[in-house]
């Protein structure tokens, strides 16, 4: 239960600055005096550092350029393997179904040629 106290203190305190560095950002940018005094001293996160760095790395969000490229590169495979299966469900057809008659190249018979003049 130490840990979670712990842990939720430290967040606390990271949103805590971050309030505090919105405030002097909104009054930079107005040309006032913040209201609200920085803080002295920031408490001291209870998690060792390679820890916090393992932390804040799993909370990280995903880079949206990378997503979007990721995200085009799978439609573009379904894409392709959709026409393939399409292909490949055709030709099985073609050769099941009328597979004694050729496609391309026909012979003609001679009694085809005399009826057509």
């Amino acid at each position: 239960m130490s840990d979670r106290l712990s842990e939720l203190r430290r967040q606390r305190a990271l949103i805590q600055q971050h309030a505090d560095w919105l405030d002097r950002e909104i009054a930079a940018c107005s040309g006032t005096q913040p209201t609200v005094p920085a803080p002295v001293a920031a408490p001291q996160p209870a998690v060792s550092p390679p820890e916090n760095i393992a932390l804040e790395s799993v909370v990280s969000l995903p880079d949206p350029v990378q997503a979007s490229q990721q995200a085009r590169r799978g439609c573009f495979i379904y894409l392709i393997l959709t026409l393939v299966l399409i292909g490949a469900v055709l030709a099985a057809i073609f050769h099941f179904r009328y597979g004694d008659r050729p496609l391309l190249f026909m012979e003609r018979d001679a009694s085809q040629t005399e009826v057509g003049r």
